[in-house]
């Protein structure tokens, strides 16, 4: 179990990136009374968050997938689609904080785009581990 998560170099940045945006979502949540401008923490979750997709994506082998090879998911399978309508939500939050200029509004898509982002972290990691 413990090569899933540290098996190779790809598998140890993925774990150490997702340990380290998990924190940053319960840092922000501990310390949400105290945050005035959530547009950086907004910006800072989305990029981190899109570069840890796309290493857990490299070591799924989601491309090698596309190119009619084999990854750990299937084309059609339910994590790739739920991980798809993840990625909507998160665009869409990140994106609409771009325009609405209102901090409670940032707030809660901040607060969205984390749910969506845990969300993600949990149904992958999960289903890797039942089909190990």
């Amino acid at each position: 179990m413990l090569t899933l998560f540290f098996g190779d170099v790809i598998s140890t940045l993925s774990t150490i990136c997702l340990i380290a945006l998990l924190a940053f979502i319960a840092f922000t949540a501990v310390k949400q009374k105290e945050i005035e401008q959530w547009g950086r923490r907004i910006l800072i979750l989305a990029v981190f968050g899109l570069a840890v997709c796309c290493l857990v994506v490299s070591r799924d082998g989601y491309v090698d997938l596309l190119q009619g090879g084999t990854g750990v998911f299937a084309l059609d399978s339910m994590q790739i689609t739920l991980a798809y309508i993840g990625g909507a939500v998160n665009a869409f939050s990140s994106l609409s904080s771009i325009f609405v200029r209102n901090q409670r509004y940032r707030k809660v898509m901040f607060f969205v785009l984390s749910g969506s982002i845990v969300f993600k972290v949990v149904l992958i990691e999960l289903s890797r581990m039942l089909m190990a």
